[in-house]
This record gives structure tokens, C-alpha cells and sequence, in this order.
């Protein structure tokens, strides 16, 4: 497998640096001609001159993946999407080479195990460090002075504004906010019952004061989703983050506190002394906050409400369960219950590793000719409609270069919107391709023979975590309240990756026992099933009195089917599987 790796730096300027969707472009267009699936690894707002590879999610998971032999080959667009910094670029050569994967820069073969190319890509790395660092030095000091004058570049704090010259003034109706805030804290009121206060009231966050979207990454799935920013609301965490903020007794700190520039005042210096001297002594000395693993984070949903389930452990209390999101923020609408994490994340290892009957149901499967259809023609349309998309973006640039339309905004309108659909449509092409992979008959079959296989009693969490959400799409947990029975029951709801099929499981409020109660099938799954619904088509059209002819390319009725008696997966609660 190819890994193609993007990165961009938040400090750069839109038009400075080469996007994510261009440097994805083009590796994309190098695993086509290599013919073989691939995988992105995105760094976006991440610089290159970051020396610790926790703070490059991505690409400390593409090492990793190549440590594992998942990845063969790399892509990137240049030697500076991988780092600017020189120990960063020692490591990656070191992995490269200790384990035989291929280095393609811009799509040209590059062999990291010979001297001379030791040698030039060691000087170029050295080079652009030396250009990140002086860049960043000159820039510092573009920030420093104009921060002595007064001046501050980025977002301004919630109450303030800058002024026509740069200078922070006072946005009286956010400081109306702020003072509010501080009142409420000195009574007594906590930062989380600030916070539910303020929405209630429906009193505007400072994003809500802009359009668009941002992005936000899941700690757990790595999936990065879009939110909108209206829809932000107050945190707790926030107006903590408020009241301790020193700029609103007029002193705004920088260059990590060491410097300080008085700026207008939106509280007294002594109200805001007295809140925080409050805060100090409200505050629980809580220690340092354990960290703890959840196998199934980012896969698992409530079956009421849809919101997702997530992992709740205090190894000191008694909080050790997936909970609704809804009924952690103390919503009552939502009547889920919790499920117990080891007993839950023990049976998700059983019916994926330790039980066969689902490698043979899964590899049993066959491809589905209609979606895979869908898939191709949809791609195709995607792709013919990005072919058009380019032709009219080149010509607008052409016109743009005609004095004569160089300041035609109507063009320049339509070149943003047609651009954006470039960028649209790239991302979900990517999309379309990589589910034809995941679809394709062979690779499905091989994928989960291969990763149920690789599974054992002594591998780690990481590891086990990988596998579970290379096999699972997603988990549903229905509760039930019956009068009769103690907690009630639940419904478990497995959907695997790459199949239109499903399985459902039903557990007590024990949960030590998971009978397996039903299945969805898109389509007739043995011969059998396949007989049975042509026997039960040729019914229907007898019945309609029309001529009993079955289309070739028939392949069954979707259904739901009952479960086997006898599957059932068994826990014992001596045996539990625990990662903390």
C-alpha cells in the first residue's frame, strides 16, 4: 500500500503554500499509475519544524504503519511536507530504510540507502530547517514590535476589537458578557452553571459572530469533521478560561507571560483579583488526570437518541461504562443505559477474533454487483464533471489575465465556486476509490482473514484497537425497559466495513450472556437464500398474471432473518478483558 502524506502549516497564508487537495492531487495520480490501493495521512495546521512526532498525529501513525509493513511505498510532494527540522528527517530515513519502504518524492523513485542521496537529502533537510528557523525568528520579531506598540496579530480576546490602526478597543455588548460572568463567579455560581446559564439565554459564543466551518479532530478515530461555527455553544472550560484571562483587568500578557502591555480594562483590577482568588480556592486538587484506553470510541451509537456512545472510566470511582452522550450532559430525554466497558469490549473481541462463525460468514459473502456498479458510474459522472470543472477554471484564468477582465468580479466569483467544486468532487472521488477497494471481492475476502488472524490474547491495546475498527463501521446499542425484567435488556447492532450486511445481538442488564437474534442481508447470501427468493418472485409475477420471467442480474431480496439458536458467545466474569 501507498502512503501518500500532506501537510500544511497554519502559519502560512492561503496562496503561500501548497494545499492539502493539490499535494493529495497528485498523490493520488501516482498511486494510480502504480496500481495499487493507498492511504492518506494528513497533517493540516501542523508545521514542519515540530520536534516531537506526538505533535504530527498522522505522521507518527504512517511510521507506525510502516514499522507493521502496512505501508510499502510514500508519497509526498516535496522534502519539506515531511519535515524542517533535521532530527524529524533522520527518523523517517531510519524507518525507511530499517524497514525496506520506498521513498517517492513528487512520484520519483528516491533510494534513501545510498550514500550520495544520504547526502544530498541530509543538506536539504539542514537547509530547510535553517529556512524555517529564520523565518520564524523574522517573524517573531514583526510580532514583538508591533506587539510593544500595542498591536496584536491573530484573534482578539472575546469582549475586544481592533480599531482601525490595529490598536484592542472595547466591544461594549461582548463586554456586557464578560462583566455578567465575573459577577456570577463571585457569587459562587460554577463555571459549568455559567455556561448552561449562558445558553439558555442564548448569549453568543465569539465564534458565532463568524460564517463558515471549522474542523475538529476525533481523539480517538482520527476522523476529522466539520462544524458549523454558529452552532458553538458555551463550555465550562471556556469561561474558566475567561476569568483567569488577565487581559481584562487591562494587562495582556505575552511571549508565554514573560512580557506585558496594558490595554483598556473591561474589569476592575480588584473584582478580578477577588474571582480568581475564589477560583483558587474552589479548585479541586485533583492530581494528574489519569489516562485511560477505550477499544470501541468513535464506533459505538445510541439506538434512541443516535448520539454516540463514549467511554466513561474513573478507576477510583465507580464510573467504568460507554454512556449516551446525551445522558453525560444530564439531558432526560434520552432512556439509555450504560453498558458495562469490559464486559462490552470482551464480547466485541470474542465475536471478532475468538468465535470463526463470523470470519465464515463475512468471507462467505459476495461482492455486491449493483453497489460496486453504483460506485463505478457515480465515479465516472465525478470524474467527467471535475474534467469540465478544469476546463471552465482555465478559462476564467485566462480571461483573468486580459486587462481588460483582470478586475471582473463576476469571473472571479465564478472561479471560487468552480474551484471549490474541484476540491469537493477530489475528496470524494478519493472517497468513491477507496470503497471500490474495500468492496473488491478479493481484497474483502483477504482483509479479514488477515486481520482476524493477526489478532492474539497478548496483543497490545493499539494494536487491538486497530483491528477492531479496520472490522467494525459502526455499533448501535438499543436499550429496552421491560416492567418485568431488572434493567431491562439491550439490542446490539453490528455493522462491519465494506459490507451491506449486519448482525444484531441481544444481552440482560448482565450482560455476561450475547445470543445472537437476527441478521440484515442486502441481498440472498447462500444458494438457498437465493432460491427462496426466486421461488418467491416467481409467485409475485404469477400472482400479477404477468409472464414468469426472472432478470439475470437478480440477486435476491433485502431481509431480516432471525438468529441460530446456538449462537451464543458466553463471557465469565473472571476472564474479562481489561487495557487499565
Amino acid at each position: 500500500m501507498i502512503g501518500i502524506y500532506c501537510r500544511i502549516s497554519k502559519h502560512k497564508e492561503k496562496g503561500k503554500d501548497v494545499s492539502i487537495e493539490t499535494q493529495l492531487q497528485a498523490g493520488i495520480a501516482f498511486a494510480k499509475t502504480e496500481g495499487i490501493e493507498f492511504k492518506s495521512f494528513v497533517d493540516e495546521g501542523i508545521s514542519g519544524t515540530k520536534d516531537e512526532i506526538k505533535d504530527r498525529p498522522e505522521f507518527a501513525l504512517m511510521l507506525d504503519s510502516i514499522k507493521k509493513g502496512l505501508i510499502t511505498k510514500v508519497f509526498c510532494f516535496d522534502q519539506s511536507r515531511i519535515e524542517r527540522n533535521n532530527r524529524i528527517w533522520n527518523l523517517f530515513t531510519y524507518t525507511m530504510i530499517k524497514y525496506h519502504c520506498q521513498y517517492y518524492p513528487g512520484g520519483k523513485f528516491l533510494d534513501l540507502d545510498i550514500p550520495e542521496n544520504k547526502l544530498f537529502t541530509g543538506i536539504l533537510s539542514l537547509t530547510n530547517e535553517f529556512y524555517a528557523t529564520l523565518t520564524g525568528q523574522k517573524v517573531k520579531l514583526a510580532h514583538t514590535a508591533n506587539a510593544q506598540r500595542g498591536k496584536f496579530h491573530g484573534l482578539t480576546a472575546y469582549g475586544y476589537t481592533r480599531d482601525e490602526n490595529g490598536y484592542l478597543q472595547i466591544r461594549e455588548d461582548q463586554a456586557e458578557i464578560v462583566r455578567r460572568i465575573f459577577k456570577l463567579s463571585e457569587e459562587g455560581i460554577g463555571v459549568y452553571t455559567i455556561a448552561r446559564q449562558l445558553n439558555a439565554d442564548g448569549v453568543p459564543t465569539k465564534f458565532n459572530y463568524y460564517d463558515g466551518t471549522f474542523k475538529r479532530k476525533d481523539n480517538y478515530t482520527n476522523q476529522i469533521t466539520s462544524h458549523n461555527k454558529s452552532d458553538v455553544r458555551w463550555r465550562g472550560n471556556v469561561v474558566h478560561l475567561l476569568l483567569k484571562n488577565t487581559i481584562y483587568k487591562g494587562s495582556r500578557k505575552w511571549n508565554n507571560g514573560l512580557n506585558e502591555t496594558k490595554v483598556p480594562a473591561i474589569i476592575d483590577e480588584i473584582t478580578w483579583d477577588r474571582v480568581n482568588a475564589n477560583l483558587k480556592l474552589n479548585k479541586k486538587n485533583v492530581g494528574k488526570r489519569d489516562e485511560y484506553h477505550y477499544l470501541l470510541n468513535g464506533l459505538v451509537f445510541c439506538g434512541t437518541c443516535g448520539k454516540e456512545y463514549r467511554g466513561k472510566k474513573r478507576l477510583k470511582g465507580r464510573d467504568n461504562a460507554y454512556k449516551c452522550k446525551s445522558k453525560m450532559r444530564n439531558a432526560q430525554s434520552c432512556t439509555s443505559r450504560a453498558l458495562s466497558i469490559p464486559k462490552l469490549e470482551t464480547f466485541i473481541i470474542k465475536h471478532l477474533f475468538l468465535s470463526k462463525d463470523l470470519e465464515e460468514y463475512l468471507s462467505g459473502l459476495s461482492g455486491d454487483k449493483k453497489d460496486i456498479d453504483g460506485i463505478t458510474t457515480k465515479l465516472s459522472s465525478l470524474c467527467m464533471e471535475n474534467e469540465r470543472n478544469k476546463a471552465i477554471e482555465k478559462k476564467a484564468y485566462d480571461r483573468l489575465l486580459d486587462p481588460d477582465f483582470s478586475d471582473d468580479e463576476i469571473i472571479k466569483e465564478r472561479l471560487k465556486t468552480v474551484k471549490k467544486k474541484i476540491q469537493d468532487n477530489d475528496i470524494a472521488i478519493t472517497e468513491l476509490e477507496n470503497r471500490l477497494i474495500e468492496r473488491d471481492q478479493k481484497n474483502r475476502t483477504k482483509r479479514i482473514k488477515n486481520t482476524i488472524g493477526k489478532y492474539k490474547l497478548t496483543t497490545g491495546f493499539d494494536e487491538t484497537k486497530e483491528l477492531v475498527h479496520s472490522l467494525i463501521k459502526k455499533i448501535t446499542i438499543q436499550h429496552n425497559n421491560k416492567p418485568d425484567s431488572r434493567g431491562g435488556y439491550f439490542l446490539i447492532k453490528i455493522e462491519y466495513r465494506g459490507f451491506e450486511e449486519s448482525i444484531m445481538f441481544m444481552t440482560d442488564w448482565a450482560a455476561l450472556k450475547w445470543y445472537q437474534v437476527g441478521y440484515y442481508r442486502s441481498r440472498a447470501i447462500t444458494k438457498e437464500d437465493l432460491q427462496d427468493d426466486v421461488d418467491l418472485l416467481k409467485y409475485f409475477i404469477k400472482a400479477s398474471g404477468k409472464k414468469i420471467q426472472v432478470p439475470k442480474d437478480f440477486v435476491g431480496f433485502e431481509a431480516y432473518g432471525g438468529g441460530k439458536g446456538e449462537s451464543i458467545i458466553e463471557l465469565n466474569p473472571d476472564e474479562l478483558i481489561y487495557f487499565d
